[in-house]
């Protein structure tokens, strides 16, 4: 069979595959191609300036009178176009939705939405395809009551899909209940909304209406990220911004199919929620037993977390035992940990281990100061598969996190202590074994047998990534060696940086870290459960690296150059003056006699990336995998607080 003469219907398929640039090639062809070739490039249609605007005015226009009508084959239209007047008519650019039937997606960049006449359209019934409407609106100047935005969303009345991005500083698009009210009114089979907004604060005409507010059945997800003003001008930045918690209140009456539930809300100026204002909103969340029954995933980032995440979590969703599966709060307050209130970490398990897959608490404090108590793990969750504590004071044991959570695909700590109950040995049987594949450890202080402990029962690690870590043994005397066994990891990725650790006793103090760290792996193939029997003589031997392939040797030094704060950078050592290093740890315990301290008139400071020659007294630690695909990804950088 010839090309020409390939069937209309594997014209259609592979025209749908190729390139644009590829489309135009083959529409040119033949004339058999013409058609299914040029149907596709007019599929999905972008426009970046007022002259193609105009062109396609035009064309579409004038294809009308033809026998090819080239409308219906549009499909997406992306309007890329920040207008700043109305160069093009608002009347054509109205008019040329009604030779569009097909429609389905439409984004407008800038301004432009203003130019479609809303009466029009409604009328003329031009939206009855839109499913997908994406709207770049610009922040206002003045605070302001706009409409001319809400109407036309408000015409696209079989809409499914809406997206609303705010851009530049200013005053964002203001929204009350009565706005949501309006829009689900017209938009009766929206279900997804992703809005850059500013949700109102004022409930005092209708928070009585809101028990009786019709609901919107079809919303299953809603992302609101409001914010009543932003300026990002350098030092001068300031933002402000109001809350009110009421709305989830709303929220559970408006969306009782609710499934996703994405919620932010930072930078807050207002007056504290008072204790008579906090029993009201309590009194309310728990008049209505049926909401959010349905939801899944509850995801807040908010400020102010003792007023917000703790009274949305406690008073609301953990009250009226809502089946969450997916719980994410981030308190992170100007890039640093919210330390106003300890969130209590075994709660939340407690109240939702029985449903609960993942979840992330970033940004919190998770004991008291006086306190000095590991964050327990009190029930069993057999779903939980994503697990990331992120803040200060993180004090977990390894030992409940695996025995507690089987089903655990990736774990990741940072800010705190990584502990361990019981040390796990090889004779240990294998039902012990766990199936976790992705660790990330940030400035966390560990012992070495956690990580042989991680080895051990994780032997599907895939993915690693170890940052800011401070080991907290100091080396061997006789070698000068610190090792990390973690022999039984098979890794496809690494990511290491700030690995530091505590050096030869006998020669500073103990609060003085070293930072010369030996990434390793073994020559031989994966170890089974037959060949735990691995020589671990050489461990302890003055040549811990006979059996095993030096990857890569990393030194970590204190960078204050740019920022004048303690920030740890970490370098990678070339083959060449590593050979250095190897040749030193032969004989470590007669040079380490004759060790020249990094004080010493023979170092001057300048090159700090040099300075591990004069640390090689302290010893280094030795990260020995079993095998790491790829090499690793070295961190360079991070500011540290100790």
């Amino acid at each position: 069979m010839k090309a020409s003469e390939l069937p209309f219907e594997i014209l259609t398929q592979i025209a749908h595959k190729v390139r644009a640039k590829d489309r135009r090639s083959c529409a040119l062809t033949c004339k058999g191609w013409r058609y299914p070739f040029q149907k596709a490039l007019w599929k999905n249609i972008y426009i970046h300036d007022c002259d193609s605007l105009e062109n396609l005015i035009d064309m579409v226009k004038v294809s009308q009178s033809t026998s090819i009508f080239r409308g219906p084959w549009v499909y997406s239209l992306h309007v890329n176009y920040y207008c700043s007047a109305p160069e093009i008519l608002a009347i054509q650019f109205s008019e040329l939705f009604r030779y569009l039937p097909n429609l389905k997606r439409l984004h407008l960049n800038g301004e432009i939405y203003k130019y479609i006449y809303t009466d029009t359209t409604r009328s003329d019934n031009v939206w009855n395809s839109l499913e997908i409407l994406i709207v770049n609106y610009s922040a206002y100047t003045e605070r302001q009551s706009t409409k001319e935005l809400p109407e036309f969303i408000n015409t696209c009345n079989m809409l499914q899909q809406l997206q609303i991005i705010k851009y530049g500083d200013g005053f964002r698009l203001e929204f009350g209940v009565e706005d949501f009210n309006n829009m689900h009114q017209n938009l009766q089979s929206l279900s997804f909304i992703d809005a850059e907004m500013y949700l109102s604060s004022d409930f005092l005409t209708t928070l009585n209406t809101i028990p009786y507010t019709t609901p919107a059945l079809s919303v299953t997800s809603l992302d609101i990220n409001s914010k009543k003003y932003e300026n990002h001008d350098g030092e001068f930045s300031r933002n402000w911004n109001e809350w009110n918690p009421l709305w989830l209140y709303y929220f559970g009456y408006k969306y009782p199919n609710l499934r996703y539930l994405k919620l932010e809300a930072t930078d807050m100026c207002s007056d504290a929620i008072s204790s008579d204002e906090r029993q009201t909103m309590i009194s309310l969340f728990r008049s209505n037993p049926n909401a959010f029954q349905h939801l899944e995933t509850f995801d807040l980032t908010t400020d102010r977390y003792f007023e917000s995440s703790d009274l949305i979590l406690w008073e609301l969703l953990c009250a009226l035992r809502v089946p969450l599966k997916h719980l994410s709060l981030d308190a992170t307050n100007n890039y640093a940990v919210d330390d106003s209130n300890p969130v209590d970490f075994s709660r939340i398990i407690q109240s939702f281990s029985e449903t609960l897959e993942t979840l992330s608490l970033t940004g919190f404090l998770y004991r008291e100061v006086d306190q000095n108590s590991v964050m327990e793990i009190p029930s069993y969750c057999p779903f939980l598969t994503n697990l990331c504590i992120s803040g200060s004071d993180v004090s977990l044991y390894i030992d409940d996190i695996l025995d507690r959570c089987v089903a655990l695909k990736q774990l990741e700590i940072c800010g705190g202590r990584l502990l361990i109950k019981s040390r796990t040995t090889t004779e240990e049987t294998d039902q012990h074994q766990h199936s976790l594949r992705s660790l990330t450890l940030e400035k966390c202080s560990i012992a070495p047998e956690v990580l042989t402990c991680i080895s051990f029962r994780c032997r599907n690690l895939k993915r690693m990534d170890l940052r800011s870590l401070w080991i907290g043994e100091s080396v061997c005397e006789k070698t000068g060696c610190l090792l990390i066994d973690m022999s039984h990891t098979f890794l496809k990725t690494l990511k290491i940086g700030q690995v530091q650790f505590h050096g030869s006793d006998r020669v500073h103090s103990y609060d003085d870290w070293a930072s010369l760290v030996l990434v390793s792996e073994l020559h031989d193939n994966p170890l089974s459960n037959e060949r735990d029997t691995i020589k671990r003589t050489e461990i302890d031997s003055n040549y811990p690296r006979t059996e095993c392939n030096n990857i890569t040797w990393l030194y970590t030094y204190n960078d204050m150059e740019y920022t004048g704060e303690e920030t740890l950078s970490t370098t990678e050592i070339s083959k060449d003056e590593a050979n250095i290093a190897i040749e030193y740890y032969k004989n470590f315990q007669s040079n380490q006699i004759d060790a020249i301290s990094i004080d010493d008139s023979s170092y001057n400071g300048d090159d700090l990336t040099d300075a591990w020659k004069y640390e090689l007294y302290k010893g280094y630690a030795e990260l020995r995998f079993g095998k790491i695909q790829y090499r690793p990804y070295i961190c360079e950088s991070d500011f540290v607080e100790r």
